[in-house]
């Protein structure tokens, strides 16, 4: 999907609105004012530009890449791959150690420390597939983590959900 848009100085504020829109949907910079994104967020992008009431400042297309270079390449240089790779390690480097501890014991036993631990995970996670464009396995670069780190958010998620609830539940009377 590209995503060609011209928003006048006088509404630098939608401008600013519609850039960030596009980032948090997964959207990459080929240049001013025209950004990329993998043809799954065509549907999404149409409905947030139409709730914000950006649609009249942007023409959307639908396309394949014809170009001469290294469409791995290119995506480096549309997305900031690199500091999303940061993220995805960070991510993995801080709850590998919080999902091996729960797999010794049972989450079921300590609800409330397992509530603790599921809203931080929770809480490091919700933004990173927001800043993934999920972009095809053959387009990311070879030591790309963020499988590894969805897969490991989701087996915390697995253990700890239900117990977390069940900690919530205990307090509120639920």
């Amino acid at each position: 999907v590209l995503a060609v848009f011209s928003v006048p100085e006088s509404e630098r504020q939608k401008r600013h609105m519609l850039r960030s829109r596009l980032s948090w949907l997964g959207f990459g910079t080929v240049s001013a004012g025209v950004w990329i994104a993998p043809s799954h967020l065509i549907d999404e992008t149409r409905d947030v530009l139409v709730r914000n009431g950006l649609q009249q400042y942007v023409d959307l297309f639908r396309g394949d890449y014809l170009g001469f270079g290294d469409p791995a390449a290119q995506v480096e240089s549309w997305w900031d791959l690199e500091s999303l790779q940061s993220l995805y390690d960070e991510f993995c480097e801080a709850y590998a150690p919080v999902l091996r501890r729960w797999r010794r014991r049972s989450a079921d036993n300590d609800a409330s420390e397992a509530f603790r631990d599921y809203v931080r995970a929770l809480t490091a996670w919700r933004r990173l597939p927001y800043l993934d464009p999920g972009l095809p396995p053959e387009l990311l670069p070879k030591s790309w983590s963020g499988r590894r780190a969805a897969d490991l958010f989701f087996d915390l998620k697995d253990r700890l959900e239900k117990p977390a609830h069940a900690f919530v539940d205990s307090i509120t009377g639920a």
